[in-house]
């Protein structure tokens, strides 16, 4: 019997999917379960939260350098396999650590800070690489992420599984080995295309790479004079900012409501799954209605996702407002990525993207994170209405982009 061979060549849709699900295999162990990783090394929790919110906080500064020093390579994949490997040598170091007190804290420090800048630069890149790519080749560009994102519900389980067998190292060792299959898949898998399609198939890895006649701070002036595009990554900021209460306390307060860890665990997968379902087939919705008009309805309804929440509901009410993270982050991150590439200049792609990622994802999220802690000292699970203004913010800034972009005469 013939076998069709197509079912198995790698196409564009498949080696991108294939490297999102590596990276986020990587980050399904990190997000999780880093901090238990660094509390069986003797941090407290102040310095566990320090040393998680540096690097979100530092991406201010790292994201425009990376984004620059990506722009400077002639293929899409070359400055990726860079940062994962820097990234393994940073996490792997982790294990490493001839020091003990203080000094052993500031070492974490340096190397999850050095190690996280590396392996989050990565996503936009491949973002606008994906992007890039699917309009040469005509696919939709949300498949490969939604299956980065069923691969992170996956990682998640079988890494937390793991534990229990192995012990709390499997977390970095886990890491470190992913970083390092992500720089191979990245060589090996990515395609070898050129960021700029008039070098065509010239373009190598070590060629000159297409180099704008602007300076790359002149073009992060030139795309922060936009006052459309500061106004936009402020919305998304605020949106995908507020939930960060949530990462950092939801566990806590379900349980303080008398759930228990399996049920806190389906809750969470039950919002990765909505996540998933809507980077899969949401674009038609955006292909509808309009960009614009996604971010809006992603604002409103993270408001209402939050402001619901502060109510402590029951159990059977938290099932329908998990499936509202379809919204509060799916939606706000397909549309943030469509506005983004638009607005950026020929030739800024990916300084753009980084951009966006270094605010809403770095900066925001990191102060966001800060917060969190003090806002549930306070008022326990009515935080959520601090996050629930937040969001509030955002949609008021998305409503007003909205009129301004669209509705306009």
């Amino acid at each position: 019997m013939r076998v069709d061979s197509s079912l198995f060549r790698l196409t564009t849709v498949r080696r991108q999917s294939l490297f999102y699900a590596l990276i986020f295999i990587g980050s399904g162990a990190s997000l999780p379960y880093m901090p238990l990783w660094f509390a069986s090394k003797g941090m407290s929790g102040a310095q566990i939260g320090l040393i998680l919110a540096l690097p979100l906080l530092l991406r201010a500064v790292t994201g425009p350098i990376m984004g620059v020093w990506a722009e400077k390579f002639p293929l899409f994949r070359s400055p990726m396999i860079r940062l994962a490997i820097a990234g393994g040598v940073a996490y792997g170091g982790l294990m490493l650590w001839p020091v003990a007190g203080d000094a052993r804290f500031w070492l974490f420090v340096a190397l999850w800070a050095v190690g996280y800048s590396c392996i989050t630069s990565i996503s936009p890149l491949l973002d606008v690489m994906t992007i890039q790519m699917s309009k040469r080749e005509a696919f939709n560009y949300t498949g490969p992420r939604a299956v980065g994102s069923a691969s992170f519900i996956a990682a998640n389980i079988a890494v937390g599984y793991g534990l229990n067998w192995i012990g709390v190292d499997l977390v970095v060792i886990w890491v470190v080995v992913l970083c390092f299959l992500a720089a191979g898949a990245a060589w090996a898998v990515l395609p070898r295309a050129p960021r700029h399609i008039e070098e065509g198939p010239t373009a190598t890895d070590s060629a000159p790479a297409y180099l704008p006649q602007q300076t790359g701070a002149q073009r992060i002036r030139e795309l922060l004079a936009n006052p459309v595009f500061v106004l936009l990554l402020a919305a998304m900021g605020c949106v995908q900012g507020a939930h960060a209460f949530y990462y950092g306390f939801s566990t806590i307060i379900w349980k303080s409501q008398g759930l228990d860890g399996a049920t806190s665990g389906y809750l969470w997968g039950a919002g990765v799954a909505a996540e998933v379902l809507f980077l899969m087939f949401g674009f038609r919705l955006r292909n509808r209605f309009g960009s614009w008009t996604l971010l809006v309805a992603a604002a409103g309804l993270s408001t209402l996702r939050w402001f619901m929440m502060g109510f402590a509901p029951p159990a059977w009410a938290l099932w329908p407002l998990q499936t509202l993270h379809a919204f509060s982050f799916a939606a706000c991150y397909l549309a943030g990525l469509d506005l983004v590439n638009r607005m950026a200049p020929k030739g800024s792609e990916s300084l753009a993207q980084t951009l966006n990622a270094a605010w809403v994802t770095g900066v925001m999220m990191g102060l966001s994170t800060l917060a969190s802690g003090p806002v549930y000292d306070a008022l326990g699970g009515r935080g959520y209405w601090v996050m629930a203004g937040m969001a509030g913010a955002g949609l008021l800034i998305a409503a007003y982009l909205y009129r301004r972009q669209v509705m306009r005469p």
